[in-house]
């Protein structure tokens, strides 16, 4: 089996392909919101590293002034961040030894973390690929209605 040496975004940027195909096909949305939240993740980390901010840190930037204003208090970034990621590491990960079930929205969680990760890849000035596209598409007739 040969190996080869592969950019990061590269892969990443398959995970995502990858993962909105699942996603529109209705074939798996655990799979959906795994492939694009190690995407989000990677992608994320180098929008970071490039010194911008990345989707996550955006929305926990309105988040915290919106908690601010309506709760008279600070939002922790790392509440935030772990309610943003629940669905995808519970699917990842078994996180509490006495409660194997959990209740998720697979499918809303698999359509946001895609959201995202198409959010940081565009913040990478990368070319939309087609099926990023597509999901656009799907999310502006489902979602916002137009």
């Amino acid at each position: 089996m040969a190996t080869s040496l592969r950019d990061q975004v590269a892969l990443a940027a398959e995970q995502l392909d990858t993962a909105i195909e699942m996603f529109l096909a209705e074939r798996s949305d655990v799979s959906a919101l795994t492939l694009a939240g190690a995407a989000e993740e990677i992608l994320g980390r180098v929008v970071k590293l490039a010194g911008s901010q990345n989707a996550i840190r955006q929305a926990y930037e309105a988040s915290a002034l919106t908690h601010r204003c309506l709760q008279g208090m600070d939002l922790k970034w790392q509440d935030f961040a772990d309610g943003e990621n629940y669905a995808r590491n519970a699917a990842k990960h078994l996180l509490h030894e006495d409660k194997r079930h959990i209740e998720l929205d697979l499918r809303r969680a698999a359509m946001w973390m895609v959201v995202r990760a198409c959010a940081n890849y565009e913040r990478l000035d990368l070319v939309r690929t087609d099926r990023m596209r597509d999901f656009d598409n799907w999310f502006f007739d489902h979602e916002v209605g137009v």
